[in-house]
């Protein structure tokens, strides 16, 4: 899948998936049909309660989202960021622009969905939400984001924290730490995970004290879940060794 200026990049494959399905106009069972992976799979993958995915569904769900298996598995392990209820979420989208009636004109949903919706009693699918964000004039990834929070909250999966709109530049970290981060990070022919900082080595002999501070710098501005996935997956990558 193409990134575009509303797609972060460490966006996760829950939220990818469902903004995938919204994007084709098609309900989640459709569009797992469409990619040949089962419904109930999908559905788990976007719920975040997928165990041990086969390896044919992961080859199939990247091809779908044009990406290497690879950054697949890495996204999997990629929290959604928490987000307020789907209901009060949506009432503040349609404050003074749109009753539930009018709403239900606009996008063809049904008043008993769109009321069970505002009570967070259900969610919508990819097809309503992508009614919802066209007629709301809501990105389509936020949407997405807001619905796969609420779904993997209610399923009991963790959420990472909301950004703060604007965040501090992280503090330069002593040079000692960076032996930590070598240890953790260690050099290896693999291709560069998305979204990490390259980092051909961080042995003093490849890089200067000033490139490993940098190195360090740039990694600590990743999102915490970002950072243990990183490590998550190289680790993974040296027991295959």
């Amino acid at each position: 899948m193409p990134h575009n200026g509303t797609i972060p990049e460490n966006a996760p494959l829950s939220v990818l998936l469902f903004y995938a399905a919204m994007e084709n106009g098609q309900s989640l069972s459709n569009y797992a049909q469409s990619i040949n992976v089962g419904a109930i799979s999908l559905r788990q993958f976007i719920s975040g309660t997928s165990q041990r995915p086969r390896q044919r569904t992961l080859e199939l769900i990247g091809e779908a989202l044009d990406m290497p298996v690879e950054e697949v598995r890495w996204r999997m392990q990629l929290a959604p960021t928490a987000a307020p209820n789907f209901g009060e979420w949506l009432q503040a989208k349609m404050e003074g622009r749109f009753s539930r009636a009018k709403l239900t004109r606009a996008t063809k949903i049904s008043d008993g969905a769109l009321r069970n919706y505002l009570h967070n009693q259900t969610l919508p699918d990819a097809d309503q939400a992508r009614r919802l964000a066209e007629v709301l004039g809501v990105p389509a990834y936020e949407m997405a984001s807001v619905i796969i929070a609420n779904t993997v909250q209610q399923h009991g999966g963790a959420l990472a924290p909301a950004r703060p709109a604007t965040e501090e530049r992280p503090a330069a970290v002593p040079a000692p730490a960076t032996a930590e981060l070598a240890a953790a990070l260690p050099g290896s022919n693999h291709a560069p995970l998305p979204g990490a900082p390259t980092v051909p080595s961080l042995t003093p002999t490849a890089v200067g004290a000033s490139d490993e501070l940098r190195l360090l710098d740039l990694w600590r501005q990743l999102h915490p879940q970002a950072r243990r996935a990183t490590l998550n997956y190289i680790a993974m990558l040296l027991a295959e060794r």
